[in-house]
């Protein structure tokens, strides 16, 4: 072997040895992360939040969406879901141990919230800590389990998200998840799945419908998302009386988990805002007026079309 071949293979042994000394740094101890617990979110079944002041709320698992039970029985809003179920992994920037006496300095004998994810319960304060808004967190399992009060401090964004209004944890969807859609009617239209085929029905001057038209406008339905959900809105029992009442509102049959059910919006404009409005629950789902537009028109086949072709 010649000097330079030589050379070159100490060069790739000399390469390869800092290679393996920056990788597994001998002497130095390798640091983890410690978490809130090492629970697996995408095992929960059932959330529970209860909340000091402000209404609890309970969401359930069914399939792969999430139902809220209460307040209101209604698809949960998944990012909101998303948010509730990354408590459970939060970082936990350091923890201390204190005695059952000292609970009290932290606000930690009475929480201002306690989130259940299914067995396990997860207590947060309000009061942030002098030092980078952290919030005080416990797991209450864990210290069962150790004997320990241990506290952790957390990201105190949670706390607001999981105290957020209940109009946040209800679904935008103006359609639960895999509903099979098979009736839509308004303004004096009558759209009907039968037999695989969607059939129209109306008093105004048409013979029929175009195809992609009727796919576009189911499409619609199961994907367009309100801007807001708006819970306890009183409306005034003239307006949803009215002689236009017909004009104004959308019933929606459709089929879930092989059960027929029948929801109708009431359509509330205010200036350029209109509201999708459930009188039986007295939620509205806000929308634009072009997406209205969306879920109340197609391209109909009108008399003098067809017989033009």
């Amino acid at each position: 072997m010649n000097n330079d071949a030589r050379n070159n293979a100490r060069l790739a042994v000399i390469v390869l040895l800092l290679a393996l000394i920056a990788w597994y740094k001998p002497g130095l101890q390798q640091y983890q992360y410690l978490y809130l617990s090492s629970l697996n979110p995408e095992q929960v079944q059932t959330i529970v939040i209860e909340r000091q002041g402000i209404e609890s709320v309970r969401l359930t698992k069914q399939g792969q969406h999430w139902l809220m039970q209460s307040p209101y029985l209604l698809p949960a809003n998944p990012l909101r879901v998303k948010t509730v179920l990354a408590l459970a992994s939060k970082r936990s920037y350091s923890s201390f141990d204190v005695p059952d006496s000292e609970l009290k300095k932290y606000a930690l004998d009475k929480p201002q919230l306690s989130v259940w994810l299914d067995n396990n319960c997860f207590d947060l304060v309000g009061n942030e800590t002098p030092l980078n808004g952290q919030r005080y967190a416990v797991n209450i399992q864990d210290n069962i389990h150790s004997g320990k009060n241990t506290i952790h401090l957390i990201n105190g964004a949670v706390y607001y998200q999981l105290r957020a209004p209940v109009d946040s944890f209800i679904s935008p969807s103006l359609l639960p998840p895999d509903a099979d859609l098979e009736q839509i009617q308004w303004g004096g239209y009558s759209l009907t799945l039968k037999n695989g085929q969607w059939q129209l029905k109306t008093n105004r001057e048409n013979a029929g419908i175009q195809p992609d038209s009727v796919v576009q406008l189911i499409h619609n339905w199961q994907t367009i998302h309100a801007s807001r959900v708006e819970t306890r809105l009183k409306v005034n029992p003239n307006t949803l009386n009215g002689a236009q009442t017909a004009e104004k509102t959308i019933a929606i049959r459709y089929k879930l988990n092989n059960r027929e059910q029948i929801i109708s919006y009431y359509i509330i404009q205010e200036d350029s805002q209109i509201k999708l409005f459930r009188q039986d629950l007295s939620v509205a789902w806000w929308i634009t007026s072009q997406q209205l537009k969306l879920l109340t028109e197609f391209i109909p086949i009108t008399k003098t079309t067809k017989s033009s072709q």
